[in-house]
């Protein structure tokens, strides 16, 4: 269901290293601070963690400009997911598809009836200036799930569109769950948070992972942003010992170094033009590469399934995404992480040669 799976990788293709472009972790590794923040917190391992986390969680209040008592944090992003929804137990959700599949689940989880909104590979762009829909899509809605950027086809919600389904929602009564995991990977131009909106919006829910960005996947790491009488509720259903004392130190200290978002940004901006402009030069007839504006793209795989190029890529150690198991993503796609050029280049390098050798078949 998920990238990143390298034990499986290891049995699969019988080789003990890979290139992972299934999982979209920024590949530059997280601030040099946080390793001296893990040794020091060792010495804490010994004892329970807080369990209100309230060091991280002010150190979050300080920098996302939001109230302490509006933030709650735990095991990743996917933690609070069932979280919120054992909490809200929703009736009718609405998801927009492809996306990640943990939406669903947690839905399913508390016997909500799950409905589908399909944008298809082009993403929000399909969905964009089209804000009259919504109030007829939405009817008897209780949670609404957004993701922006959107995974997987790294597109953003235009802010038009979402102020649009913001009055709706409200109107209506139907809470939003928006996803801003990848906030941090978008360009100056794009990256705005919908947290301005929480003051005068109560029915808005607003996730943030620190796992990605911050390439701390091992250590687990997302928060959620709310009104306090939600935070509140979701408290309870919380397990209040999931955020490891070493995952708040990293998380600390990760916000707190400054320079790091940007410095992060500029390198992955090269990489993500080089590999667009090497892959147009490439000439690859038999795949369409999909714009992005983060740090994993689409490519789709025309006139035959993707199995034996993920196979052949794999078996040069490079492992990508199958997005066979995303609902609502019509057509043959895999997804691939951007890492450094280097790492782009050798991606460049096994398509060519998945491309000399299907055609010679």
């Amino acid at each position: 269901m998920h990238g990143g799976n390298l034990r499986r990788a290891k049995e699969l293709y019988g080789l003990e290293s890979f290139i992972d472009l299934s999982a979209n972790i920024n590949p530059f590794g997280p601030p040099p601070g946080v390793w001296a923040a893990l040794q020091k917190g060792m010495v804490d391992i010994v004892n329970y963690p807080d369990p209100e986390s309230l060091a991280l969680r002010k150190t979050l209040s300080y920098h996302l400009k939001q109230p302490n008592e509006t933030i709650m944090v735990g095991n990743g992003a996917g933690e609070l997911i069932f979280t919120i929804c054992q909490a809200l137990k929703p009736k009718k959700v609405m998801i927009p598809i492809p996306t990640f599949s943990e939406y669903e689940r947690a839905a399913r989880s508390v016997g909500s009836d799950v409905n589908y909104i399909p944008l298809g590979p082009e993403g929000w762009a399909k969905f964009n200036n089209n804000g009259e829909m919504w109030g007829e899509l939405l009817e008897g809605c209780d949670l609404l799930f957004l993701c922006s950027p959107h995974n997987p086809t790294g597109s953003v919600l235009e802010k038009e569109t979402f102020g649009q389904i913001l009055k709706v929602t409200k109107e209506i009564g139907c809470r939003i769950l928006f996803d801003e995991s990848f906030l941090d990977f978008l360009p100056d131009e794009y990256r705005q948070s919908v947290r301005g909106h929480l003051v005068e919006n109560e029915h808005l829910i607003v996730l943030y992972s620190l796992t990605k960005f911050y390439s701390i996947p091992g250590l687990r790491l997302g928060t959620v942003f709310a009104h306090q009488s939600l935070i509140s509720k979701f408290e309870h259903y919380r397990d209040p010992w999931s955020v490891n004392v070493l995952a708040q130190h990293a998380g600390i200290t990760a916000l707190e170094d400054l320079g790091y978002p940007a410095a992060v940004r500029n390198k992955l901006r090269e990489s993500r033009e080089y590999f667009y402009r090497e892959f147009n030069l490439g000439n690859f007839s038999d795949l369409k590469l999909w714009p992005t504006t983060v740090n994993f793209a689409l490519i789709e795989v025309l006139n035959q399934t993707p199995g034996e190029l993920i196979e052949h890529l794999g078996r040069l150690g490079i492992l990508v995404r199958d997005c066979s198991s995303f609902e609502g993503l019509p057509g043959n796609f895999i997804r691939v992480a951007i890492k450094d050029i280097h790492v782009m280049q050798r991606l460049i390098e096994g398509l060519r040669g998945w491309a000399i050798s299907s055609k010679g078949c």
